[in-house]
């Protein structure tokens, strides 16, 4: 049972991270035209994928989306849109998964509801 606890925890939390972060975007955010430059394949066999675009400041930025992939979906020196943070505080995502997310809410009020049980069917 403190197994099935600690999964739902790890579960929850991540959730949470992920709405946050999507969130943020979302509400700061900027939507730009941006192309592939490089897609990186690490170690642990997935993709990092590198995008170039030009920010608000009109200075051409580099930077590694915060995503990770386990197949580029993305053709390299393709073009695509992207949101980024102008405050540089969070990694930028394809523009399909900033505003992707609206059933976050619903699962972590699935995930809390399941780990109230859990911890009440445990201590009670």
């Amino acid at each position: 049972m403190i197994g099935i606890l600690v999964f739902l925890l790890v579960v929850l939390t991540s959730l949470i991270v992920n709405h946050v972060t999507r969130s943020t975007l979302r509400r700061r955010g900027v939507q730009v035209r941006a192309t592939c430059v490089n897609q990186v394949r690490g170690s642990d066999g997935k993709y990092r994928i590198h995008m170039e675009y030009v920010d608000t400041d009109g200075a051409t930025v580099r930077k590694v989306l915060g995503t990770i992939y386990k197949a580029p979906p993305v053709s390299l020196y393709a073009e695509t849109d992207i949101v980024y943070d102008p405050e540089g505080r969070r990694a930028p995502l394809f523009s399909v998964d900033a505003y992707g997310g609206k059933w976050a809410p619903v699962w972590i009020a699935v995930v809390s509801t399941l780990t109230v049980l859990t911890t009440l069917a445990l201590f009670a």
